[in-house]
Formats: C-alpha cells, structure tokens, sequence
C-alpha cells in the first residue's frame, strides 16, 4: 500500500464533512452519552445507524443482559489502554495485542466483526480505527476477520498514516483515519454504480 500525503489526507477529510454531517454528529452525541454513563445506549446507537444493514439482522435474536455483560466484561481492559494514542503505540507490544485480542474476539461475540471495531473505536477513539467490509477489502483483510487480522490492519494503518502530521486537538488522528477511509470507499461504490450504468446502456 502506498502512503497518503498530506494534502490527499486533508482534502479527504473536507470531503467527508461534506457528505457526512449527519453521521458524525450521532458519533459526537454517542460520546456525551458515554460521558453521561449511557455507554450501552451509546454503542447501540451507533450499531443500529451506523452499522444498520447487520444490525438488524442479528436484533431479532439480540439479547441485552448479554450486551451489557460483555461490555462491562472488557471494560478492564479497554481501562489499561485508555491513555494509549495510535500513533504513538507500539502495536508490537505483546502485551498490547493480547489485550486488543480480548476485546475485539469479546465483542465480536455481541456485534460481530464491523460493530466490534466501532464499539472500540467510540470506547477509545485515539487508539482504535473502525472498519466494514469494503475497508476490510481494499486494504486486503479476509472479509471473516480474526482478533490477529485486525491487529494486521491496525498495522497498516500505522504504516499508510504514520508520517502524517496532525495538530488537530478535536478530533484524534485515528477517527481522522476513519473519515479517510470512509471518503475512500464512498468513491470506490460511486465508481462501481457508475460502471453499472454504462454496462446497463451497452
């Protein structure tokens, strides 16, 4: 993969306030529930906008003692990384990747393998960086994702972002990343939709 230069990192992140107002302000109103001590209510509200296509599948059988029991579960763990920033971890840290393995396989459980991550990423949005299946595809991850492939991808991200320069104190550099890769993707099916429409007139 190669890396992102400043100017494209900054003029995706333009572009995703444009198109995605809406959706980072339920982003910013989860985190002031989890503030507030609403922290299930917050991870389900972002579940079922944010990652509405799988959640509504896996609601019908959705058990919420059993959410709550997960998240309170791994809330000891996501305590001895809260302080850790991506870009200033060492994910080669033994420790470190054992920790961001229990969580991740814990709440995959519960949310599977998209909504994990964004539980991760609302619980701690300097260290984590969410992903769905398109980012899952473009940067070359198996679509059925283990605790070990995340762990690769948050590798990636370190490798493909790592030298950018980021003064921004409202917004952590990992959701920075997560706006990038949305904007990405966004492109990627507006290509493909564009493609079909040609074939369609062919």
């Amino acid at each position: 993969m190669k890396l992102v230069n400043q100017n494209q990192f900054q003029k995706s992140l333009k572009e995703f306030s444009k198109i995605e107002d809406a959706r980072d302000q339920l982003w910013g109103r989860a985190q002031i529930l989890i503030k507030k001590g609403f922290e299930i209510e917050a991870y389900i509200l972002i579940l079922a906008t944010w990652n509405f296509a799988r959640f509504r599948y896996f609601m019908k059988n959705f058990d919420l003692e059993e959410f709550g029991r997960v998240i309170n579960k791994t809330k000891p763990v996501f305590n001895k990384l809260k302080k850790l920033k991506f870009e200033k971890v060492n994910l080669n840290d033994i420790n470190l990747r054992k920790d961001i393995k229990i969580i991740y396989k814990e709440l995959k459980k519960i949310a599977e393998q998209t909504g994990a991550t964004k539980i991760m990423a609302l619980k701690n949005p300097k260290l984590f960086i969410m992903w769905d299946t398109e980012i899952r595809r473009i940067y070359k991850i198996p679509n059925k994702a283990t605790s070990t492939d995340y762990l690769e991808f948050l590798c990636k991200m370190k490798n493909i972002f790592g030298h950018i320069k980021w003064r921004n104190k409202n917004m952590p550099i990992a959701k920075a990343i997560d706006e990038y890769n949305y904007v990405k993707v966004d492109k990627i099916r507006k290509l493909r939709k564009d493609r079909l429409k040609i074939s369609k007139k062919i």
